[in-house]
């Protein structure tokens, strides 16, 4: 595991990778990447398409299927360079940590997801899937999410809170998941530490299957099902007006 004692981001030119599942055009993306734009040298790598829910995926890379991916340089202001590629965050994030943008990131940062990725949804989100990825290499990351609600995104609220996280994740690198709520700053009540409540991917639930012609079936489901939110979950705090942060357990390679 490396780690890199510093005074703050800036003050050693910290290289961050920033990475998300709902592709290079997306607000949330360019919006953390221009914040983090003070605080080190910004590096984009990004899924050129929508890839939520890919989870760590990277794709199907067997026998006899070509070794290679399409990526395109894009523009983005105040970074140091903008990538994106044919393929799931995950895949991003690995190739970045093996070396292949030059130097290795000391910290990857993904999202902002627009809607949260709470409780079950670790296990599914592309957004922690791209810092799960960089975890394995011992490299801090932070997976930033922030619900939908109405038609405003209070999308600066969400990457204030990211940069805030970056010094303390490189000097000591560790997998955050973090959750924002969507309002504005100054509503913002408080950070808390907090477990990831039992709820299931968009609170899925009444699974039903049924058959429109012989061997031919419709799956059905309904959304936003009631779920634990129990004091102390990443749910509750930030249905509470808090922000939310939950280490998530790591898997290094070194």
């Amino acid at each position: 595991m490396r780690k890199v004692a510093l005074a703050s981001a800036a003050q050693c030119g910290v290289r961050i990778l920033v990475t998300n599942d709902d592709g290079i055009d997306s607000t949330g993306l360019h919006v953390l990447a221009q914040r983090l734009t003070q605080l080190g040298d910004v590096t984009v790598f990004a899924p050129s398409g929508e890839y939520s829910g890919a989870g760590a995926a990277i794709g199907h890379l067997g026998a006899g299927v070509p070794d290679i991916h399409r990526v395109d340089r894009a523009e983005m202001p105040d970074v140091a360079a903008c990538y994106h590629i044919d393929g799931p965050p995950a895949l991003a994030s690995l190739l970045a940590c093996r070396g292949i943008l030059g130097e290795l990131p000391d910290v990857v940062m993904s999202g902002i997801n627009p809607g949260w990725n709470v409780g079950h949804a670790v296990h599914f989100s592309g957004t922690v899937g791209a810092g799960i990825t960089a975890s394995i290499y011992g490299i801090g990351a932070v997976a930033t999410s922030q619900p939908t609600a109405g038609d405003r995104q209070h999308w600066q609220t969400a990457a204030d809170a990211a940069a805030d996280l970056v010094a303390d994740v490189v000097a000591t690198p560790r997998l955050l998941n973090l959750n924002v709520p969507n309002v504005a700053s100054h509503e913002v009540l408080g950070t808390k530490r907090t477990l990831l409540s039992n709820r299931i991917p968009y609170s899925l639930h009444s699974p039903t299957m049924t058959e429109h012609e012989p061997g031919v079936f419709a799956v059905g489901f309904e959304r936003n099902g009631p779920f634990d939110s129990f004091d102390g979950s990443d749910t509750h705090a930030v249905q509470n007006r808090y922000l939310s942060i939950t280490e998530l357990a790591p898997c290094h390679a070194k």
